[in-house]
């Protein structure tokens, strides 16, 4: 099962309020001499909403279709080339989304792009949390990670972060953090603690 590793991994974040959108792009490889069916399971947030899923067909990203197979899976398909090419993205146990790409050609790389939103809600301490599980274990040849938070007026603070270079700046009340690592291995997660505005606290 090893055959298909993630060799890249880009990450974007935009936080605005509340709202959290998050887009990740992931290269895989078949390492084998032969073609694979490509599977990756990864973990997800609880109780966030797949908006997009796209798969490289012919060198280009194309949008997939959300496909109604039965209640509570998630399933995209491409929308082009269904019979050859299909690109699935399905709910499994606990919180793990699992993409499916066919075929992924032998010595060859394929890329699938899953976007989602969520809802933070504001914990005990009147702060919001952004979460988002990394730990792959695995060494990556390209993370990119780039985070934005938008009209913040307190800077966020990182409680976990998979390497300590990863740092906020400020422009007008825009809060911007990039990582950028090459061979890299993943161990830790992503948490972002956001000070809400006093004037959207109610109270």
């Amino acid at each position: 099962a090893d055959a298909a590793k993630l060799v890249n991994l880009k990450v974007d974040v935009s936080i605005f309020g509340n709202i959290a959108k998050t887009t990740m792009t992931m290269i895989f490889e078949n390492t084998t001499h032969r073609d694979l069916e490509g599977e990756l399971t990864f973990p997800m947030p609880e109780g966030v909403s797949v908006s997009g899923y796209a798969l490289d067909i012919n060198g280009k990203l194309r949008q997939a279709v959300p496909v109604d197979k039965n209640k509570g899976t998630e399933v995209f398909e491409s929308i082009e080339t269904r019979r050859v090419d299909p690109g699935l993205l399905e709910k499994v146990e606990g919180n793990n989304f699992r993409t499916r790409i066919y075929p992924l050609p032998a010595k060859g790389r394929r890329t699938v792009q899953i976007s989602y939103s969520e809802n933070l809600t504001p914990e005990f301490d009147q702060t919001l949390y952004y979460y988002l599980p990394l730990a792959y274990n695995t060494i990556i040849e390209n993370l990119e990670l780039d985070i934005n938070v938008y009209q913040g007026n307190k800077k966020p603070i990182f409680t976990e972060q998979p390497d300590g270079s990863l740092a906020f700046s400020e422009q007008n009340h825009n809060y911007a953090a990039a990582l950028h690592k090459q061979q890299f291995k993943v161990q830790r997660n992503l948490a972002i603690k956001l000070p809400l505005n006093q004037n959207s606290v109610a109270g």
